[in-house]
Order: C-alpha cells, then sequence, then structure tokens
C-alpha cells in the first residue's frame, strides 16, 4: 500500500467535522446515502459477529481512484462531484455536502475501500510561463505503478489564448518514457496540458486510517497530515461493479451498544428492544428503502398518499449479522402490520406548493396514544432521507393540556418533492433544517401554523383527535348516567321482591300496596315533564335513536351523527315492582310539592326532579330515595314508624357490588 495525501482542511475543523454524526447509525447511514448516490439497487451489509467490523457493499458505479481522492475522501468533495442534481438513473442525489467520509471517523479505527469503475478520468493543467516542467504524478495525486503508468495515461499539449495551437512532442515538448514528467524547453507562453487516464479494467483497495488522522489532528498543523490514506491500485481479472466499504475495528462503546439485550417482559418502545433491532429500525427510517405494505393494509388511503414517481429508492437493503438477515423498509405507523385503521376524519392529506418549495404526504390522528413512542410525530423526508428524528417542529412547546396531550396520538410522513434540500437549508448530518431558511418557514407554516397558536395540517389532525376525545367523554357520560338510572330502578324492584319474600309485617304492608287500585296523586301529575331520555345531540353529533345495534351507540364521524340503541334496557322507565309494573314519570316540580307520587289506578309513580333533597344527591340516589319514600309511604298507610322503617329498608337494599 501506498500512502496518499488528501488534505484540504485545517486540524482543528476536521475533529468538529467528525462528530456532526451521531449516534452511530446516523454516521453508518452516509456509506448508505453513497451507494444510491452511485445508482445501486442493492446494498447488502453485513456484520461480523462480534460486531468487530461491518462491511457495506453495493451494486452501484463504482470509483476510479481519482474520483475516490478527489470526491469521496476529500472535504467538500461531494459538493463538487456532480455535475447535475441527478444520477445517471435520474435520481435525486443526497450527498451535497462532502464531509460524509468522515462520518465513521469516531466510531471505528479504519474505513476499508475496495471499488473500480471503466471511465475514463481527464482533467487539466496551466503552465503560466515556459519554458517549464510539470510533474505529472504529484498533480494526478495518485500514486500509480509505472506499469499501469505508461500503458494508460496520455497528453495533450496546446497553446493557451488566442495563439492556442497542438503542440507536437518531441518537437516543442519532451515528454520522458515513463510519463511522470513533461518540459517545454522554448519560451513559447502560457500552455494547457490536458491529461487523460483510462481506468478500464481497473480497481483500488484503499484505507483511511481515521485513528492516526484523529491523533494528527490533535497534534499537528495541516501540513503533517500525510500518510492517513493509502492506496494500491491493481488490475481486474473480470468487470465488477460496485463499491465495497468496512469499517474495521469498530470502537468498543458502538459494539456494547449493538449487542445489548432486548429488555426482558413486554416491550412496547422501539428503545426497549436490542441494540441490532434498534440499529435496524432507526436505519430503515433514515435511509432512502421503500415503504412496506402489509399483505392485509389496514390504511390503502394512507398507501395511496406515499406513492411518488419521482421518488425512486433503492430496490433493496439488506442487513446480515450471523445467520440472521432482514430487508429493510421504510416504516410507517399505519402501515405497520396489526396497526389500526386511520379514521377518515382523522388522516389528513399534505400538499404545499409554494416558493419553490413542494411537499406531499399526510398527518393522522388516532383515538388511543401510539406505541412505539417513537412513530409520533411528523417525519420529513428529503430525497428519501429523513431529516432528523420525527417532532412537530417545535409546536409541542405551544401547547398545553389537552392540546399537548394530543400529540402522542398523532403520526405522520411528508416528502419533499423539490426544494429543502440546499447546502444553506440542510446541517451538515442532515439532522434538521436551519431554521432562517425561507422555504423552511413556509414548510413549517403549513404545517404547524405560525405565530404563537398551532394551526395548518397539524392544528386540524390535533382539532380531530380532541374532538373524538370530547365527543367519546360526552357520550360516555350519557350512556353512564342513563346506566345509572337503570339501575336505581332495578335496585328497587329487587329490594321490594326480597322484602315480600321476607313474609313479614313489612311484605304484608307491600302486598297490600300492591294489590290496590286506590289514587293517591296530588297535583304533581300536572307539573312540567322533565326530559331523561336521550338528548338531541351529543358532543354535537346528532343522536339518531336506533334498534339492536351491536354497542349501545355508534358514532360516524363523517356524517356528524350518533346512531344510540335506544331499544335497550338502559333507555326503558318501567319498574316492576313483583307482579305488577309501573312506568316511572320525571316532573320538574315545584320544592314545595313531594318527592314523589304514586297513581294506583294508572300504575305511575311521578318523581319530582325539583325537589331540594336533589341538590344534595346524585341523580342514582335521588331516584331510590324518591321511590322508596313514595313506596314506603303509600305501603304505611299513614303509620310513621312503619314508612320509616320501610324506607331505610328499601334504601339499603343494593343488588351491585359498589366494591
Amino acid at each position: 500500500m501506498v500512502g496518499m495525501r488528501l488534505g484540504g482542511i485545517d486540524p482543528s475543523i476536521l475533529r468538529e467535522l467528525s462528530g456532526v454524526y451521531k449516534p452511530f447509525v446516523k454516521a453508518f447511514k452516509e456509506l448508505v446515502s453513497n451507494a444510491f448516490d452511485a445508482d445501486a439497487d442493492v446494498v447488502r451489509v453485513v456484520f461480523d459477529d462480534d460486531f468487530s467490523s461491518v462491511t457495506v457493499s453495493d451494486d452501484g458505479q463504482g470509483m476510479n481512484p481519482f474520483e475516490f481522492r478527489n470526491d469521496f475522501a476529500r472535504i467538500g468533495g461531494g459538493s463538487r462531484r456532480w455535475a447535475g442534481d441527478r444520477t445517471r438513473k435520474g435520481r435525486l442525489r443526497i450527498g451535497s455536502k462532502g464531509i460524509g467520509f468522515l462520518a465513521l471517523a469516531r466510531y471505528c479505527d479504519r474505513l476499508k475501500v475496495e471499488s473500480g469503475a471503466d471511465r475514463v478520468f481527464e482533467t487539466q493543467a496551466e503552465l503560466p510561463e515556459t519554458p517549464a516542467t510539470f510533474d505529472v504524478l504529484p498533480f494526478l495525486g495518485v500514486p500509480i505503478p509505472p506499469e499501469l503508468l505508461q500503458e494508460r495515461l496520455s497528453c495533450e499539449v496546446r497553446r493557451t489564448g488566442k495563439r492556442g495551437g497542438m503542440l507536437e512532442e518531441g518537437r516543442d515538448y519532451q515528454w520522458n518514457r515513463k510519463g511522470t514528467r513533461l518540459s517545454v524547453g522554448k519560451d513559447i507562453g502560457s500552455v494547457t496540458v490536458k491529461l487523460r487516464f483510462d481506468c478500464k479494467g481497473l480497481a483500488f483497495r484503499a484505507y483511511l486510517d481515521f485513528d492516526k488522522l484523529l491523533r494528527l489532528a490533535d497534534s499537528a498543523d495541516l501540513e503533517k497530515l500525510d500518510n492517513f490514506a493509502s492506496i494500491d491500485l491493481f488490475e481486474r481479472d473480470e468487470p465488477k461493479a460496485g463499491t465495497v466499504i468496512t469499517a474495521e475495528q469498530l470502537k468498543p462503546f458502538v459494539c456494547r451498544e449493538l449487542r445489548v439485550d432486548r429488555r426482558k417482559g413486554f416491550v412496547r418502545n422501539i428503545s426497549s428492544r436490542s441494540g441490532l433491532e434498534q440499529f435496524l429500525w432507526f436505519l430503515s427510517r433514515c435511509t432512502p428503502v421503500p415503504y412496506a405494505t402489509p399483505a392485509e393494509n389496514p390504511n390503502p388511503a394512507v398507501a395511496k398518499l406515499q406513492a411518488f414517481p419521482t421518488q425512486v429508492p433503492l430496490s433493496h437493503l439488506e442487513v446480515v449479522h450471523g445467520k440472521t438477515s432482514r430487508a429493510l423498509h421504510r416504516p410507517i405507523y399505519p402501515l405497520e402490520t396489526g396497526s389500526p385503521v386511520v379514521p377518515p376524519d382523522m388522516l389528513v392529506e399534505v400538499k404545499i406548493d409554494e416558493g419553490g418549495l413542494k411537499a406531499a404526504g399526510f398527518l393522522a390522528g388516532y383515538e388511543g396514544i401510539i406505541f412505539p413512542a417513537e412513530y409520533r410525530g411528523v417525519s420529513i423526508r428529503v430525497r428519501g432521507v429523513s431529516i432528523g428524528d420525527p417532532g412537530f417542529l417545535g409546536a409541542e412547546s405551544l401547547l398545553t393540556g389537552a392540546a399537548k396531550a394530543a400529540l402522542s396520538q398523532v403520526t405522520g410522513e411528508v416528502v419533499v418533492l423539490s426544494g429543502l434540500d440546499a447546502v444553506d437549508t440542510l446541517n451538515p448530518g442532515r439532522e434538521s433544517f436551519y431554521e432562517e431558511s425561507e422555504q423552511y418557514k413556509i414548510l413549517r407554516r403549513h404545517l404547524v401554523g405560525e405565530g404563537e397558536r398551532v394551526g395548518g395540517y397539524l392544528g386540524r389532525v390535533i382539532s380531530a383527535v380532541i374532538r373524538r376525545s370530547q365527543v367519546r367523554s360526552a357520550l360516555a357520560d350519557v350512556l353512564g348516567r342513563a346506566s345509572i338510572r337503570r339501575r336505581a330502578l332495578d335496585d328497587m324492584s329487587a329490594a321490594v321482591t326480597y322484602l315480600i319474600a321476607r313474609g313479614d309485617k313489612t311484605a304484608e304492608l307491600l302486598r297490600k300496596l300492591l294489590r290496590s287500585r286506590q289514587s293517591h296523586v296530588n297535583g304533581l301529575a300536572s307539573a312540567r315533564p322533565m326530559e331523561l331520555g336521550f338528548p338531541p345531540r351529543i358532543g354535537g353529533l346528532a343522536v339518531v335513536p336506533s334498534d339492536n345495534l351491536p354497542e349501545a351507540a355508534e358514532i360516524d364521524y363523517c356524517a356528524e351523527q350518533i346512531r344510540l340503541d335506544t331499544s335497550r334496557q338502559e333507555w326503558r322507565w318501567s319498574l316492576l315492582l313483583f307482579d305488577r309494573t309501573f312506568e316511572v314519570i320525571h316532573k320538574k316540580g315545584n320544592p314545595d310539592q313531594p318527592i314523589g307520587e304514586m297513581n294506583l289506578k294508572t300504575n305511575q309513580i311521578l318523581v319530582n326532579w325539583g325537589h331540594p333533597v336533589k341538590l344534595q344527591m346524585d341523580e342514582r340516589s335521588f331516584l331510590r330515595t324518591a321511590l322508596a319514600w313514595v313506596l314506603a309511604k303509600e305501603a304505611a298507610n299513614k303509620d310513621s314508624g312503619h314508612m320509616m322503617d320501610l324506607a331505610l329498608r328499601l334504601l339499603a337494599f343494593n343488588t351491585y357490588n359498589d366494591g
């Protein structure tokens, strides 16, 4: 292996740039992004059994040794490497900043790169004055064996400017047999030397010694940063596309993180999984892999919103460790196996087209809290790569109460189709946006609104989440009150049956009462009716009476209505007293009117909900009290002792266990 100087940046900045990518998985993704930019379709990642090293191989277009030196292993090389914004296959390139080769500097001791490409390398140099001597090898920057140099290197020398013309070897300039030095012996003005090197059938193996580089960066100046890179060129028998990169001697802390065991017991969040499982999950979110659609897709509407013909991902990204192998897919909560269906009213399509920014995707809300927790938030993808972790673009700091709690029920994915991909809008590690970017401001305004109030697409989803919560709460209250009232009637029915079965004086009084047909009502019948049936609206939705539903109620948010099963016992006011059925009638009487009356002719019991006692009790207690005192009064026939005893016995009886 022969040393090769790279240089190009101050040593103090090397260490800073090498720390941009945290944690390990976000540094590792740069190798996958490089493969994507090289037009790879298939990428294979193989970990050693003990995680001491990891190899990434792809079937992309590969690199010749000059591209490796000038582009891959040069600070800022990526930003100068590509002539256009798209690859040969038409993909939008991910790389742009040219610091990706430093991503793994803190995570491994050495990076081995093996590749080759049959492309011709061309470059040129200017000789401002003649006579002059030009050393070709130092200019090329790659140590090329003499036997390869003579066969593959050619040059063309021309005068510069208006007098430009081809110079003739032997007459105007000399080029020694080894092709390493070019001499112009006469004063013919400035000249341009064009060099051409044929890389067909040529491969290389190079090493980047990060351990040495970072030690030099701490102690040496720029001029001493030599030989941390070495390269070996050789001819290959068969053409082989692609690149193989191996991160050797991964740092101990990386190995420990990857070897962490899955937490025992029920594991709900990604952070509770094993180290390798966490690595795979986060890698699948921050690399350009296809979306996963389960065989039985519960959310086809979401899958439709995530179909972007212009976004061409890798065909296959495989990670191998030991005997296990897994193909990665982009995880989205609504498309995960077993995920609940996104309610139509809580699925919001995102479409943004303003100021050069185009983005599309979805936001989705759920009635329950989203698990794993890592799915919560809005994930933003630029050129197939997530920009940081999912979040809410600062909206969480503006919300309080129910609105803030609703964020745990929101997920989403927004794909930037154009814009927000320039060097001045993304930070070096692609972990966040520069907030002063005008296009970022547009994105944020559409997603979360502006100012101190959360609006936009996120505001719509939060409103849908809160609305459902409010409707559910209001419905539960209505159903709960109906159930409690029914419980009071059931208590009284059971109490009368139980007391009659005892056969004592109380039983005689109750039997006599229930055989009577005499009426003792005294004006409560003329009082205003008290509505205790189902309300016309619940939580703002219209109530539609229905029969024989599978559940007590069915909510249709799109139709803005609630189908309430009013055929259920909870909505009936019949009261069975031993062998006789009465109808309970609710009245809004005056405070000075009796708490209740009993009409034995019409089989009705009237309850005065305007009685002062109601102010001290809940609905169930008041209804039980009113019924007990009415029955006791009528059965005791003005005997206060019997009336008090019977009323207390009726109130003390309970068919339910209140715990």
